[in-house]
This record gives structure tokens, sequence and C-alpha cells, in this order.
């Protein structure tokens, strides 16, 4: 029996080296106004930022806030970028991707525009 285990260990080894990467992040709703906004993280080719009505539920919106063009040469899910954090600021929501590029979503005129990244960030 003792010899079972290392080869169990061995043969599920390649299972694991397998995957290419984490889970998209789960990012916290934001609620402004009457309206939460959800970052759904289903495509890591686009990422979208969805309106919901705070009390009905109801969808209002969504918006684009990027898109990620895929080379065909490379594995697909690596190069997938998803958000990974929302937060409001001055009527805006501020959304930061896994690779640190920022952008801004002007809650009014549903305006993005990519903003510069932080030094040491």
């Amino acid at each position: 029996m003792g010899g079972l285990l290392p080869i169990l260990a061995l043969w599920l080894l390649p299972s694991t080296a397998l995957a290419k990467r984490t889970a998209p992040p789960k990012v916290p709703d934001v609620t402004h106004e009457g309206i939460r906004y959800h970052a759904p993280n289903e495509d890591g080719r686009r990422a979208v930022i969805e309106a919901f009505d705070a009390l009905t539920g109801k969808k209002l919106w969504e918006k684009t806030i990027y898109r990620k063009t895929i080379n065909p040469l490379l594995e697909e899910d690596v190069q997938w970028v998803f958000i990974k954090e929302m937060t409001l600021k001055e009527g805006a929501l501020i959304i930061v991707n896994e690779r640190g590029v920022t952008y801004a979503l002007d809650l009014k005129t549903k305006e993005v525009r990519a903003l510069k990244p932080v030094a040491g960030k």
C-alpha cells in the first residue's frame, strides 16, 4: 500500500500542471444613487459593467469597458484579462483590471476613459 501513494500522486500531478489560470476575481458590486453596478467577469475577452435598479433588480444597461485582442497562436485563457476592482469616485466608477490598467466610467454620460497607472501600484 505504501508504494501506491507515490504512484497516485504522480498520476494526479499532470492534471494540476495543465491548469492555465485561476478563476476570475469576484468583484463586489457598487451601489450608488439607487443603481447597483456589477462586473460579471464571464468573458476574459470583454470587460463589461452592468447596471441594475437596486430595488427591483431590473437590468438598466451594460457597457463594455475594454476588449482584449486574442493572439490565436497562444493559449486563449492565459490571455484573458478580468476586472479585479471597482470603486466610486466623484461620479465615476473606477475600474482596475488584473494587469493594473485603470479605467473611469462616467456614470452620467457612460463615457469610458483609460487613466494613467499610478506609480507603485
